[in-house]
């Protein structure tokens, strides 16, 4: 019974003011969304040492040196680490 209830006052809110409906409908994607993308980032960076061994990654750096912040590998793709810029 309290479903039924909670699906007639949800019917109701939707007929009575649809742009709030919409808006929060989107709120709760762009949160789910976000939360999705939070929890899939692997913020463990243990195997990095491995990978960049087995992987001959070299820091690159400007001429003065000043840009450290990133590793060519031998794949040559540019990683950014930058947890290892302790």
């Amino acid at each position: 019974m309290a479903l039924k209830q909670l699906a007639i006052k949800t019917a109701q809110f939707i007929r009575q003011k649809p742009i709030d409906a919409l808006l929060m409908l989107l709120f709760a994607i762009v949160i789910i969304k976000l939360s999705s993308l939070y929890f899939s980032v692997n913020a463990d960076d243990g195997n990095w040492e491995q990978f960049k061994s087995e992987h001959s990654c070299k820091l690159l750096t400007t001429e003065t040196g000043t840009r450290r912040l990133s590793w060519e590998c031998d794949d040559k793709k540019e990683y950014y680490r930058w947890r290892q810029q302790r």
